[in-house]
């Protein structure tokens, strides 16, 4: 064994070696007993808690060695054929070193999630936070099989023993974390891939207390036991993280109005070891109450355990932030963009020169016609097709193909979002049967990526704002960032009753609040009005459009569609005409026809009325098909 005064350049030799030894490369030394190792812990031996943890199951146990807060040395035993191995390994360390053992197993010398293999046990570890009896079971966790007193009261490491080895990774994680959450436990300790301290150890940090069994049954669980606990809403993902853009943390201290006891926790400089894991929780329900985002929470974090060391040196740290959020969000959901007036400056305002100097600089997903950031309505009425009209228009957008006369700006694919409020998840099936036969399957599978649907019989309603579903809403936004958000339709998200002035009012400033946050463009689907009986044919017009004044007046774009004064039956020509645009002159557009049976609209063959011609943008390489197949 390795004793106290030897020099760190000793330890890491002994390391090396007896790392070589765990291979079966060098002469074992001379096996020590197991009396030495329970010599340690009177309560129960290492041996038997190892049998408790991997029974025969064969793979490899991993038992990392750590020394002085800084260096983490791997250690992996092929499990049950070196169990002597991994005995006399921890006897070896154990009086000079963090011993640590994970609780899973593994494939292969790897300690990641890829390569694990399964488990005996579920696990959680608490750092002085156990709970109390009624807790447990308040939560639906069942009692544990065995509970480790990891150190002084209060730290305890919780296995749940299953009556068969449970090789499904997703399962093992989910229940570790589901329990994690329950019971408020580390989120940081429910991978795979974590190590705890095994019974029979020295804990160093804490003045050489000594790992120990406190309670132990017989209870054994199935997977499907746990099912009563709840399962995490897991709001932000690695994958999320490093598509983000985590902006300034000063940026976001100076965005919000933060508590008194928020800003006493930010303020500290150091946080003693053994509270960095709550300190840093804390600070992620603090930030998360305050109306951050999760990468804004996400950069908060980073900064603050740059000064605390919890998780900064390791590798793998981002996962420990974004379960931090995930862990927060549970309690505090993303519930939409706070009053922050407080900590405005004052308006801003213009001289008169400085308005007549202003270039427009707005940004245009199809150029004069449909700008980014704003909000447009295609308006018709029943069976006109305009739900065929916005749906062709936004698939386009996503595939960077041109349809109709419009094509992207940019010249890039869109990532589109629809909102299904009219039809069912049924009803959009059969819709979208019908469509995809316009497409390849390389097309049908950008679309697969570009091109999602929300369809629910929750209806999402802009005028209540601080709605549960609105919350879940923002945080799809915020997770997936759409540029174009198609509403089908007006009708159910605006206003319970589009007249009423209060209602329209107040969702047109959310989906200000939502446009300005996010940077989407927000496409409407809305019924025009009926018109009356023997009127003969008229031009589409603003007055067309139903409900309050303010929805036109909000609008950067309307798109009117409706039948041409030489529709026909056998002709189905219809007429698009540019109500409100940029850069066309009211009641300009050009005419279309429909294929029902393929969700089709396309321009009309010779004998229909003429089509406007394409504006001109040379620059722009259109395709070679005369019309855009939707």
């Amino acid at each position: 064994m390795i004793g106290k005064a030897r020099s760190s350049e000793t330890f890491l030799l002994s390391l090396v070696l007896a790392s070589i030894r765990s291979r079966g490369t060098l002469p074992k030394k001379p096996r020590i007993t197991m009396g030495t190792v329970r010599s340690l812990n009177p309560t129960q031996g290492l041996e038997e808690f190892c049998n408790f943890l991997y029974g025969e199951e064969e793979g490899y146990v991993h038992v990392p060695v750590k020394r002085d807060e800084q260096y983490e040395y791997d250690f992996f035993f092929k499990w049950p054929a070196q169990r002597q191995d991994l005995l006399d390994h921890v006897a070896r360390y154990v009086n000079t070193a963090e011993v640590y053992i994970a609780p899973g197993m593994f494939k292969t010398r790897s300690s990641s999630v890829a390569e694990a293999h399964g488990s005996y046990v579920a696990w959680a570890d608490f750092d002085g936070n156990v709970p109390s009896l009624d807790e447990l079971e308040d939560s639906g966790v069942p009692h544990p099989t065995v509970r480790v007193q990891s150190s002084m009261p209060g730290r305890e490491h919780w296995y749940w023993k299953y009556d068969q080895f449970n090789s499904d990774i997703s399962s093992v994680q989910g229940i570790n974390q589901a329990i994690a959450y329950a019971l408020e436990a580390d989120i940081g300790a429910w991978d795979a891939g974590h190590s705890l301290r095994p019974v029979g150890t020295i804990n160093h940090k804490r003045g050489g207390l000594p790992v120990t069994i406190k309670t132990h049954n017989d209870n054994t669980f199935k997977p499907d036991d746990f099912s009563s606990v709840p399962v995490p809403q897991i709001s932000y993902n690695l994958d999320q993280f490093k598509k983000e853009h985590i902006p300034s943390f000063l940026r976001v201290l100076g965005k919000y109005p933060w508590a008194d006891d928020a800003l006493d926790l930010i303020s500290k400089k150091h946080i003693k070891e053994g509270s960095r894991s709550s300190a840093l929780a804390a600070l992620s329900y603090y930030a998360c109450e305050t109306g951050l985002d999760n990468s804004e929470v996400y950069s908060i974090l980073l900064w603050k355990d740059r000064h605390w060391q919890k998780f900064a040196n390791r590798p793998d740290k981002e996962k420990y932030y974004v379960d931090l959020i995930n862990y927060a969000r549970q309690k505090v959901p993303y519930e939409g963009i706070k009053d922050v007036s407080v900590l405005a400056d004052e308006i801003k305002t213009y001289s008169f020169k400085e308005v007549v100097a202003h270039v427009d600089d707005t940004e245009w997903i199809i150029d004069g016609l449909l700008p980014k950031k704003g909000i447009g309505y295609v308006v018709g009425r029943p069976g006109s097709g305009k739900t065929t009209l916005a749906l062709g228009l936004s698939c386009s957008l996503a595939l960077n193909k041109n349809y109709l006369d419009w094509f992207s700006n940019e010249g890039k694919a869109y990532k589109v979002l629809v909102l299904s409020l009219e039809m069912s998840l049924e009803d959009i099936n059969q819709f979208y049967t019908a469509l995809q036969q316009n497409f390849t399957n390389e097309e049908i599978d950008q679309l697969d990526e570009n091109f999602h649907t929300y369809a629910s019989p929750e209806k999402i309603k802009f005028y209540q704002p601080q709605s549960p579903l609105m919350g879940k809403f923002l945080r799809k936004l915020e997770n997936t960032r759409p540029d174009i958000i198609l509403v089908d339709s007006a009708s159910y998200s605006l206003a319970a009753n589009l007249s009423n002035q209060d209602e329209v009012t107040k969702s047109i400033e959310t989906l200000d609040q939502i446009r300005d946050r996010y940077g989407c463009t927000f496409l409407f689907i809305h019924h025009a009005r009926k018109e009356p009986p023997g009127h003969g044919y008229k031009e589409a017009d603003l007055d067309d459009m139903f409900g309050s004044v303010f929805i036109a007046a909000s609008a950067s774009t309307i798109i009117a569609l409706k039948r041409s004064k030489d529709y026909e039956p056998s002709n189905g020509l219809m007429d698009i005409r540019y109500l409100k645009a940029r850069f066309s002159a009211d009641n300009t557009g050009f005419s279309v026809v429909m294929d029902g049976e393929k969700r089709m609209f396309r321009k009309p063959v010779m004998g229909a009325i003429e089509a406007a011609p394409v504006p001109k943008q040379e620059k722009k390489k259109q395709n070679d098909e005369s019309f855009f197949l939707i």
